[in-house]
């Protein structure tokens, strides 16, 4: 809770807000408003930051600028569509994020040790010592089939499959055709089956990406969304 509202005061403060404004209802409505989207969905953009490659030690930069945007935008954040608003916005900031990565040599002594091992387990539920073995290997083998995959087809499969959203949802947000939201999940999975199958022949992890109807199926490793 400490760590969502220093979160959401940088948010508020990077602003510029006048002292009336400040004082309005409208504001006050802002704010809460806000404050909701942070409870409800900081989680999300947490997990779509690592999913997408931020090492643990720049996630919370990346989602700090995630909430920044989204105190600019909030006016036009549809109601309905807040964490799909959240979870592409994550997106976007993560390609900012890689940019200015590529610009800049990395520490890599920073890197390794910021790495902390049980953030594999956050996607984990319930279980005895056997289960969250299990579920942190396949973790640790999702983590690394993403890192193979090009990033439009990263970026779909981490919308869809692992946040859940619907390809019309992520089609809105990136600006997509739904068509290109399908076809880059079954690239992705295509990336996904293969690594698994030089990985461990692919048992128990590389199968069924697809229903009836065409629709990539959801995955299941890691677990559902939560909200």
């Amino acid at each position: 809770m400490l760590f969502t509202l220093s979160l959401l005061r940088h948010a508020l403060f990077a602003t510029p807000v006048g002292p009336a404004e400040r004082e309005s209802e409208r504001a006050f409505e802002h704010a809460a408003r806000l404050e909701n989207i942070v409870h409800r969905h900081l989680d999300s953009a947490w997990r779509t930051a690592r999913d997408l490659g931020v090492p643990p030690h720049e996630v919370e930069d990346v989602v700090q600028e995630v909430l920044v945007v989204v105190v600019r935008r909030l006016a036009d954040i549809d109601a309905a569509r807040e964490r799909a608003f959240v979870v592409a916005t994550t997106s976007r900031v993560v390609a900012n994020w890689r940019r200015t990565r590529r610009r800049r040599p990395e520490d890599l002594t920073e890197s390794m040790d910021a790495i902390d091992p049980s953030w594999l387990c956050e996607r984990s539920g319930p279980g005895t010592p056997e289960q969250s073995l299990e579920r942190r290997q396949k973790l640790a083998v999702l983590r690394q089939a993403l890192d193979e995959m090009p990033e439009p087809q990263r970026v779909a499969f981490t919308l869809f499959e692992l946040e859940q959203l619907t390809a019309r949802e992520i089609a809105e947000q990136l600006g997509v055709a739904e068509s290109a939201v399908f076809s880059r999940v079954r690239r992705a999975w295509v990336v996904f089956r293969r690594y698994c199958e030089r990985y461990a022949g692919g048992e128990g992890l590389a199968g069924g990406e697809r229903h009836a109807g065409g629709e990539p199926a959801r995955a299941r490793v890691g677990g559902a969304r939560d909200d």
